[in-house]
């Protein structure tokens, strides 16, 4: 058999069993062309370290048989990568097809920045007449004939340390030991009151199960994300309703038993509502990825948060001065945490600064304050009160972000359990900048109101003292002239 049909034959053999691109070289001179395949034994998507630098091997071979003066000198075929932030190619990413060989191997070095994704891919160019050699739908990334695989996906990875694991574990129970306080403090006579006329909770539960993922749902598919970032982000829109908000409807005058009982009943059916969202509309977010999410990993992580709620409802019926103590306990213990957060928490995670790209701040953004909006909006329909309007809008706004970093934290895998906590983490520090205007504007208006009643108090004080003085002065007018006419 000619030695030029096995080579062939081989070649073909070797496309079929291998990941492959396949481009073209044209010679407008002579009006001929042959294609290149590029293969490699390696599993793709390829795994890569962040802060390793991996050496990838490819293949690349003619597909037909081609005439060696036909292959230039000029032409090389060049390597690139569509997001730089997450890895480079720090040495040569041009390599030379030898006129001598029309085949040959490919080492290209590959530095690991940051977790995320990254495609590479294979375009060729003929550096004599400073022309791309094959057409390309992009100047910079060459969208190659689609004969088998067309690019090369590869995925940076965190090594996991300690101080990780650590951090996971003092998540895990700051959200435990702040839902069994929340069923400790609860009053279930303020609950059962407020479920007695249902128009309020039923306005607020839809607007945090209804109107949030779809929110963000829309802004995930608006925006262009990470998969692993646009993940968290969705599951974030999907989760309850965080105990801040309690807290910030006070502040805002709003309606604190309304905002404790939503946040109570978000909480249980998160149980069911979130998974159901992750299942079915998130499958939309990502089904271009390779990403599994094991759902009996999100039920049990559920169930591990809604259960100590049901703890802390129990030790306030039957054990109320425990409940009590415990509910005191856990404010120290929150103070600990905050410290811990703004000191280790940051430290392990500086990673997620450098991923927070605008359009990642911005959607982060987006969600809460569109909550807020959506919210307000649904109880103004709804025809409630200033006070339930508040709390509402506030509950609908405030996710509780422990929840998705806890979540996909668990349940992913490889690149996408670290990209996945950015959002939810940028949203934390987003959300309560609206709030914070909100409560300066409620306490100025207070203290300005304070003012004036206490202005007109004084005026109203004053003129009444002063009809008491001339009250006083008239009789003493009265005693005198009665004393002169006395004989």
């Amino acid at each position: 058999m000619d030695a030029r049909v096995i080579v062939l034959f081989c070649s073909i053999i070797l496309t079929a069993l291998c990941p492959q691109v396949l481009t073209e070289f044209q010679d407008t001179g002579n009006n001929t062309s042959s294609k290149l395949i590029i293969t490699s034994n390696l599993t793709f998507p390829y795994t890569i370290r962040d802060g390793t630098t991996s050496m990838l091997e490819f293949n690349y071979s003619f597909f037909e048989e081609v005439d060696v003066t036909y292959i230039r000198d000029g032409w090389v075929i060049i390597a690139s990568l569509d997001n730089h932030k997450i890895a480079n190619i720090p040495n040569e990413n041009k390599f030379h097809i030898q006129a001598i060989s029309p085949s040959g191997g490919i080492s290209i070095s590959i530095q690991g920045n940051l977790p995320g994704r990254t495609t590479l891919y294979f375009h060729g160019k003929d550096q004599v007449n400073k022309t791309q050699i094959s057409d390309t739908e992009d100047s910079s990334l060459l969208n190659v004939e689609k004969y088998g695989q067309t690019s090369w996906q590869l995925f940076v990875q965190r090594e996991e340390m300690p101080i990780d694991i650590v951090f996971n574990v003092i998540i895990i129970l700051l959200v435990v030991f702040t839902n069994v306080g929340m069923g400790a403090k609860v009053d279930l006579t303020v609950v059962k009151s407020q479920l007695r006329r249902p128009i309020a909770p039923a306005i607020g539960l839809c607007s945090q199960f209804i109107f949030m993922p779809l929110i963000a749902f829309a802004v995930v598919c608006t925006l262009n994300m990470d998969v692993g970032i646009a993940l968290g982000l969705f599951a974030l829109g999907c989760s309850p309703g965080g105990s801040a908000s309690n807290a910030y409807t006070f502040l805002l005058d709003g309606n604190v038993s309304l905002s404790v009982t939503m946040t109570l009943i978000s909480t249980i059916a998160s149980l069911g509502l979130l998974p159901m969202w992750l299942f079915t509309l998130g499958r939309v977010v990502y089904k271009e990825a390779n990403v599994r999410i094991p759902f009996q990993n999100i039920f049990f992580s559920l169930l591990g948060i809604v259960v100590p709620i049901i703890v802390g409802l129990f030790l306030q019926r039957k054990f109320p001065k425990i409940a009590s103590c415990f509910v005191k306990a856990v404010k120290y213990i929150m103070i600990l945490f905050i410290i811990f957060v703004m000191t280790v928490g940051v430290y392990a995670n500086l990673y997620i600064f450098s991923l927070m790209s605008g359009e990642v701040l911005l959607a982060s953004a987006l969600l809460p304050y569109l909550g807020f909006i959506f919210g307000g909006l649904a109880a103004l329909i709804g025809r409630q009160d200033r006070a339930n309007i508040i709390a509402i809008a506030v509950e609908t706004g405030i996710q509780n972000t422990g929840i998705p970093i806890i979540l996909l934290r668990l349940s992913l895998q490889g690149p996408d359990k670290d990209t996945s906590i950015v959002a939810p983490v940028a949203s934390a520090i987003l959300t309560p900048i609206p709030l914070i205007f909100g409560i300066l504007f409620v306490q100025i208006r207070k203290h300005i109101k304070a003012r004036k009643t206490n202005k007109d108090n004084s005026v109203e004080e004053f003129a009444d003292n002063e009809k008491e003085s001339s009250k006083d002065a008239k009789e003493f007018e009265d005693l005198i002239l009665t004393t002169e006419d006395d004989p």
